[in-house]
């Protein structure tokens, strides 16, 4: 018996629970996740229980010394300096992200706060909104370097940009600075495109 992923790819079960049994109590990667998440779209589950957080498979080992935990509350690794986006709060913009890597755009982007207009507008400038309370994300973010005609867009709730304003956009770092973006609590990322329903666990957006 075996577990197909979305690439077609046949698992064992038992390579998934010898493989799970390998990692201590202290520092788990979700294997299960793990496994299929990084075969079909390149990304990979940190962590376990209420403390996980989702990466782009490439950057991955720039989180090797430290828990899920320790990354959602510090928002750094060693010397990566960390943007955690927070997928109870924000289920359709992490949904964004997720599928903008894994079609390839990265995970480390570059702070440039001063290209942000003219990177939206290139992004968001045809958007046409399809539901009352919706508006255009785009990722990469348009305050990066890497943001503006590429990035992905998708509607989201209104709520969640302001709340990405006033929860994320304080993560930020100076200009010139790499960062890298993680997704917080990936299990409640939504499933499908934003359909006029906002479905965040924690509307609040407090910090």
């Amino acid at each position: 018996m075996g577990t197909r992923t979305g690439s077609g790819l046949l698992l064992p079960v038992v390579v998934v629970a010898t493989v799970a049994a390998v990692f201590g109590v202290g520092k788990i990667t979700d294997t299960v996740s793990d496994i299929l998440g990084g075969v079909a779209d390149g990304t990979e589950i940190i962590g376990a229980g209420d403390h996980q957080i989702m990466v782009r498979s490439s950057e991955k080992t720039q989180l090797d010394d430290c828990t899920a935990k320790q990354v959602i509350a510090e928002k750094k690794c060693g010397d990566a300096r960390v943007v955690v986006f927070d997928a109870e709060k924000m289920p359709f913009i992490t949904r964004n992200i997720s599928q903008a890597w894994s079609s390839g755009h990265p995970a480390v982007l570059t702070m440039n706060r001063a290209a942000e207009t003219a990177n939206r507008r290139a992004a968001c400038g045809r958007f046409t909104r399809v539901h009352p309370k919706g508006s255009c994300d785009e990722y990469p973010m348009a305050a990066t370097d890497q943001g503006g005609v590429d990035a992905r867009t998708e509607e989201v709730p209104d709520r969640e940009n302001s709340c990405q304003g006033g929860t994320v956009r304080w993560q930020y770092p100076r200009d010139g600075e790499d960062f890298l973006v993680v997704i917080a609590y990936p299990q409640k990322i939504a499933d499908r495109p934003y359909w006029g329903v906002d479905i965040a666990k924690d509307p609040s957006c407090g910090v």
